[in-house]
């Protein structure tokens, strides 16, 4: 494999290409994604938050290469091939790199505008159900089908979350790339973090990629790491704790989601994106941004007021009223009403409640196996005083219509 092409990148310093990347990359259904911001609304937070999910998916393609390096460096082919059921040699080792490149370079084709933010308007399913269909795009399967037999299917078998009778090597894969320490993490936590200007996302990538390896456990071979990486492992679960409460769950930021789903939902025809991934791939953020634009010069149109609350940064303010629970079912209830007092009291208040469901798989990630060297294969929650342990309690608060003082008005 000769990677002779290169593109810069803030983060990484540079993407490797090889030439017959080109004609996957120039498609369409890839260049829709530098109008796909990474980050939603943040940037009405953090104005740093302009990047796309286009860098993001070259990112992930480069540390995806950058791990399978150094495995194969760190362990020779034999050791890293084996165990996934593959012949140690050149032919093999190029098959796998390249169906992991194809697979983190288009694992998020299917991101609606301002990605996770409005992924529930989706017609069917999450952004993954409409990746797999958006592979079908000719010029996504062409330039795959045209460089060997294997590649196209693998990355169509990887990228389908439906798919649970993968072979070992492709297994292996999906958790080199979307896993819980895989490639798309490690690339969206250093790359929003240094996006908004912020620490909180940084962690040891160098000790990570230099420790990470496939290891046999009972359920068959799965992405581990040496001893050595717990430490760096700790601090990439403390980045993502650390972001999650810090950006992700930023009460502005989640104020601005509702506002602009609520606009959605009244000026996309049924409240929701077309079925085809031919229409689909019509809506990006450019084109929502024009909506916006154009209701919040018409009174009469639908969605003019959330259009003014975002645009105008008029958007409801949180208030003083957060509350914590054991489970979301019991802060749903308890906001919902006090949502119905504040209602009753007041209606111009306009109250509205959020609530916040811990992070996915925040916890899981104690599940990651360990070569804890004569004592065996251990989980990571074992040896770590950290990892496993972290917690964030779901949780939820109100907020209202801004008053004339700038101010909720239910903080008066």
């Amino acid at each position: 494999m000769i990677l002779s092409e290169a593109i810069r990148d803030p983060v990484h310093g540079l993407i490797r290409l090889e030439r017959e990347d080109l004609p996957l990359l120039d498609g369409a259904p890839v260049q829709r994604l530098r109008s796909i911001s990474q980050l939603g609304l943040t940037d009405r937070v953090y104005p740093g938050a302009r990047h796309s999910r286009f860098e993001h998916a070259l990112g992930t393609l480069e540390v995806a290469t950058r791990l399978l390096e150094e495995m194969r460096g760190r362990l020779g082919l034999d050791r890293l091939l084996a165990p996934l059921g593959l012949v140690a040699d050149e032919r093999q080792w190029v098959r796998l790199l390249r169906i992991a490149r194809h697979v983190a370079l288009l694992h998020d084709l299917g991101h609606a505008p301002f990605s996770h933010v409005t992924e529930q308007l989706l017609p069917r399913g999450g952004h993954e159900e409409m990746t797999c269909a958006l592979l079908e795009d000719p010029q996504v399967a062409r330039p795959m089908k045209i460089r060997g037999d294997y590649l196209y299917p693998s990355v169509v078998r990887v990228l389908d979350p439906a798919d649970r009778q993968l072979p070992a090597d492709l297994r292996f894969i999906r958790s080199l790339v979307c896993g819980r320490f895989g490639a798309d993490r490690m690339d969206y936590l250093l790359r929003d973090s240094q996006g908004l200007g912020v620490q909180y996302g940084q962690f040891d990538l160098p000790r990570i990629l230099h420790t990470l390896q496939p290891i046999e456990t009972a359920d068959g071979v799965r992405l581990g790491i040496e001893r050595g990486g717990v430490l760096a492992a700790e601090g990439m679960q403390w980045a993502r704790f650390s972001m999650f409460t810090q950006v992700y769950f930023h009460h502005t930021r989640r104020i601005l989601d509702r506002h602009l789903l609520d606009f959605l939902r009244a000026v996309i025809p049924l409240g929701r994106y077309p079925d085809s991934p031919e229409e689909y791939q019509r809506w990006d953020d450019p084109r929502i941004h024009g909506l916006l634009q154009q209701a919040v010069r018409d009174r009469g149109a639908p969605g003019h007021l959330d259009a003014c609350r975002i645009l105008h940064r008029k958007h409801h303010r949180a208030t003083d009223e957060i509350v914590e629970g054991e489970s979301v079912e019991e802060v749903v209830g308890w906001l919902d009403e006090r949502v119905a007092q504040l209602r009753a009291s007041d209606p111009s208040l306009d109250p509205m409640a959020d609530v916040v469901a811990p992070p996915p798989d925040l916890a899981a990630s104690a599940e990651l196996p360990v070569d804890d060297g004569d004592r065996g294969i251990r989980p990571l929650g074992e040896i770590s005083a950290l990892v496993g342990r972290l917690r964030v309690k779901p949780h939820g608060r109100i907020y209202c219509a801004r008053s004339r003082s700038g101010k909720a008005h239910c903080e008066k």
